[in-house]
């Protein structure tokens, strides 16, 4: 196997999702790179039609405080898109809840912890820079979320391939009415998905935690 092919093997494999990060930001440079590489996403007929907007500094700052209170003030969440998983599919997310539940060194009913927790996912995981990607509300049709999930794929392998770290995120999407208060245009498109994104904390325990995948039969099937 040629050395380039197993190189992208390798980032696809060993991608895992970083909750710490340092506070080092990430060159424009660097940034440039990561788009260049993710902008050459495949789509249908090349329609592209994914957006994606940076939040930094004073702007990712402002952010997250509006995201922190409407968390610890328990206001409702504004979902656009289905929240209820089938059972097969919530049995999986509670898995993986106990999982990175027990690498932390307490159970799910301690919900104390669990709400400390789950409040790091409304801090963006204190990540210095953020990616929202969506897509334009008019011109979404069937194909522009395999479209935007291939994009969102190659995203995080570019940001893998610079040497960063990255975590997807749905728990942010629960606020849109947040999201369109900070960002231009906001009310003209769905937000798909956040990147917290970073360079990884050196010596993080969490960063290590790696997550179980189905068994190949589990999804794949042959037909002759």
């Amino acid at each position: 196997m040629p050395k380039e092919s197993k190189a992208i093997l390798d980032a696809i494999v060993n991608r895992r999702c970083i909750r710490e990060f340092s506070m080092e930001v990430v060159s424009d440079e660097i940034i440039q790179t990561i788009l260049e590489v993710a902008g050459r996403s495949p789509s249908s007929k090349n329609t592209q039609p994914w957006k994606l907007t940076l939040f930094q500094g004073a702007a990712l700052d402002a952010l997250r405080a509006d995201f922190l209170d409407s968390f610890d003030t328990g206001k409702h969440f504004y979902p656009e898109f289905p929240c209820e998983l089938i059972s097969e599919y919530r049995a999986r997310a509670v898995a993986l809840g106990k999982a990175i539940f027990a690498y932390k060194g307490f159970t799910r009913e301690d919900m104390d912890k669990r709400k400390v927790h789950n409040r790091l996912n409304y801090q963006f995981f204190d990540a210095p820079q953020m990616f929202i990607l969506s897509v334009d509300k008019k011109a979404y049709h069937e194909g522009t979320l395999v479209d935007c999930g291939i994009f969102a794929a190659n995203l995080m392998l570019a940001v893998e391939g610079v040497g960063l770290g990255s975590c997807p995120q749905m728990s942010t999407l629960v606020y849109p009415n947040l999201l369109r208060r900070h960002i231009p245009q906001g009310d003209q498109q769905l937000f798909l998905m956040s990147l917290p994104f970073g360079y990884p904390k050196e010596g993080s325990h969490i960063n290590d935690f790696i997550s179980t995948r189905e068994p190949i039969e589990n999804w794949f099937t042959v037909l002759k």
